[in-house]
This record gives C-alpha cells, sequence and structure tokens, in this order.
C-alpha cells in the first residue's frame, strides 16, 4: 500500500468509525431542532444558542459524508432534512435574509443579517435542493437572492457586510463563501440568477480583491473597493489565497472562462510566502509585504491548501505535479495533528506557534472545511503524480 493509499485509508476510517457515528447521534438538538454549535472533548453537546451558518455546514457535512460512504445514506439524510428544516423556519426574516443566530429554544439571538451568514444559507439551500429539489427550496434561495440585490448591493460591485450592530464592512471573505454558493446552485438548477451572481462576484475578485502589482487576494476594504492599510500594508490570508484558488477552478469547470494563470499564481503565492517550510503548516494571517502576521495556525487553511493541491495540480504537466502532490500530503499530514483529540472524532481548532493543539470544544462549524478537503484528498489525489 502506497503512503496515498495509506492516508485515504486512514481518513474515510476516522470519518467513518469516529466522526460520523458521534456526530449523528449527539451532535443533533432533536428536542429544538437544528445542529449544535459544538462537542465538549467528551463528546457532549455545548446547550446554547447556534447560527445559522453551522446549519448549512452541516447539512453540507453530511450529505458529502454519505457520498464517501462513511454515512448511512438514511442517516445522513434524515439529518439534512433535519437541518433544513431548522434553517427555513427559525431563522428566516421577512425580508428574505436569514438572521445570524438563534437561541436553543429558537428566538432570535441576533437577528442582524450578516453576509456571511446569506453566503451559507445560500450554499445550504443548493445543498438541500441536490438532495430533494423542491419548488419551496429554490424559491427561498430566490427570495434571499432578491434582497441581497435589493438591500445590500455595492454601487462599485458586491455587497455589504454587517456587524452586530448594523454598520456596513466591505469583506472579501463572505463574497467568496456567496460565490461558493452561487456556484453550488449553477451545480443543481438552470436559473440565470445564479450564472448572474457568479460572473459578477468573479469579476470582483479578479478586479477589485486581488491587488494589481502584488497578486495577493486582499480581507478588508472600503466602500471603493482599495484595500484598508495599516502601517502601508494590507492583510492577506494564505487559506483564502487556495480557497479562491480552487473556487474559481470550479467555476471555470462550469462555464469555460480560462482562469488557469491568476488561480496558479494565488496557489504559488500562497505556497512560497504563507506556509512554514520548517513547521509545514499555513500560516493563518500574512502582511501584504509577505510577512506573517500570526505564527499560529487554524485548521481551516490546511484544508484549503488540500484542495487546492489536489485539483490544481491535476490540470499541470505530470513532470511539474510534485510540488503539488507534496503541497497536498504536507497539508493533510499536518491536518491530521489537529484530529489527535482525547476522544476520537473531534478536532482541536489552532495549533500555536510551538506547534501545540489549541482548543476546548470541537466546533461544529469545522466539519465543512473537513470533510470537504478530504473529498478532494480521496478523488482528486491519486491522479497527481507519486500515486502508486
Amino acid at each position: 500500500m502506497s503512503q496515498v493509499e495509506s492516508n485515504i485509508k486512514k481518513a474515510k476510517q476516522w470519518l467513518q468509525q469516529d466522526v460520523y457515528p458521534l456526530w449523528s447521534r449527539t451532535g443533533l438538538d432533536e428536542e429544538h431542532g437544528g445542529f449544535y454549535e459544538a462537542l465538549s472533548f467528551t463528546g457532549e453537546p455545548l446547550r446554547g444558542s447556534r447560527r445559522a451558518m453551522v446549519q448549512s455546514r452541516q447539512i453540507y457535512a453530511f450529505l458529502t459524508g454519505a457520498k464517501l460512504n462513511c454515512i448511512d445514506t438514511s442517516v445522513a439524510h434524515k439529518a439534512v432534512h433535519h437541518g433544513v428544516q431548522s434553517l427555513i423556519q427559525s431563522y428566516s426574516l421577512p425580508s428574505g435574509a436569514f438572521m445570524h443566530s438563534v437561541e436553543e429554544k429558537g428566538s432570535p439571538k441576533n437577528a442582524v443579517p450578516d453576509l456571511y451568514t446569506q453566503a451559507f444559507a445560500l450554499f445550504g439551500l443548493a445543498q438541500a435542493y441536490s438532495l430533494t429539489p423542491t419548488a419551496e427550496l429554490k424559491d427561498r434561495a430566490l427570495h434571499l437572492y432578491e434582497y441581497l440585490r435589493r438591500e445590500r448591493a455595492v454601487p462599485g460591485g458586491g455587497y455589504t457586510e454587517l456587524d452586530e450592530k448594523g454598520q456596513a464592512s466591505y469583506k472579501s471573505n463572505p463574497h467568496m463563501h456567496l460565490f461558493e454558493g452561487a456556484l453550488a446552485w449553477m451545480q443543481v438548477d438552470s436559473a440565470p440568477q445564479w450564472k448572474e451572481l457568479a460572473a459578477e462576484l468573479c469579476s470582483l475578485c479578479l478586479n477589485k480583491f486581488i491587488h494589481p502589482s502584488l497578486h495577493v487576494l486582499g480581507e478588508y476594504f472600503d466602500n471603493n473597493w482599495n484595500p484598508l492599510l495599516q502601517d502601508g500594508r494590507f492583510i492577506y490570508e494564505p487559506g483564502h489565497q487556495y480557497e479562491w484558488a480552487w473556487l474559481l477552478k470550479l467555476y471555470e469547470e462550469l462555464t469555460q472562462q480560462d482562469l488557469k494563470a491568476v488561480r496558479h499564481q494565488l496557489f504559488s503565492l500562497a505556497e512560497k510566502h504563507g506556509v512554514s517550510t520548517s513547521r509545514k503548516v499555513a500560516y493563518d494571517e500574512m502582511w501584504s509585504d509577505f510577512t506573517p502576521k500570526t505564527l499560529s495556525s487554524r485548521f481551516w487553511p490546511q484544508c484549503e491548501r488540500i484542495k487546492a493541491a489536489c485539483r490544481l495540480g491535476t490540470e499541470v504537466p505530470s513532470s511539474e505535479q510534485a510540488a503539488y502532490s507534496q503541497a497536498a500530503d504536507e497539508a493533510l499530514e499536518t491536518l491530521f495533528k489537529f484530529f489527535a483529540t482525547p476522544k476520537p472524532g473531534l478536532w482541536f481548532d489552532m495549533l500555536s506557534a510551538e506547534d501545540v493543539p489549541q482548543g476546548h470544544a470541537a466546533k461544529a462549524s469545522s466539519l465543512y472545511h473537513i470533510v470537504n478537503a478530504l473529498e478532494e484528498y480521496v478523488l482528486w489525489r491519486p491522479k497527481l503524480k507519486g500515486f502508486h
């Protein structure tokens, strides 16, 4: 058995034997609906408020687990229906938007319709629609789309983000996930709204988010989409470089728009500057002068490195695939470090600068990143040079 085959076996066994049995048993709130925010490191649900974003991400995680044959299909699909029912019934606002979070029994906790939540609501609805293509799900998604166009559009393109007080800000990250939601809908429905939304967000990324001379993708902007500077430099995140590269690859597959050069540039800059070669971890945040802003590393940039390396690596000549294979394998090796929790099936959130795992509970929202990365590794890594 090759190392890649061993990695795939290890990942699928962890999902099948540890993750899904635990999260399908204790991650769902059967009494009040929806998914819990987190499980303690003893495997108990942490009660309290829960975000709409978690409902959408768990819909995806259970659906994808079934596709990987890591959870019984009937169990997974029951969880998906459980999640989407909660999402629509507990988080919907009359405007067509979704509120950020609710209390345990379903009353509003934070009713602000932040853009990040809208992005994941759109994504979650598309995942549910892929399983059960009902008019109700599509109409609800279109209602959300119309709300964004009507109330959140920015004259220079894109949409406003809102903080807890409803104050507007301008960020690339929620647009990335809105792009992800539009792509998810493009894969399951032919309505023109999804193509229009995806095209708008792709253009915003290429023309506003990516710096014209540095070629890295900023995080925070003013209302004209100029990057916010601190001492003459701005913040970017290697994990988002990888994530955008991967999403732009999906968009290219759906539209045949040639984005190869920009995708591989985002990937290569993240590899060159955003990864500690000694520790083999992708950093959380960087300054635009290519110095790390923080030396700690959360789990999710490792996930995005896996995804981008696996899928982008398949489109370069075999003589150039070794770097992509190495990146995917390194990132998976690092990701496994986050899974060494007291109870199997859980995960730490962060590694310190000294590579010490940190965290007190496993966040449900993390499973979306993890399952997505493992699925990409399982499906795409064997196609790269170095698989025996």
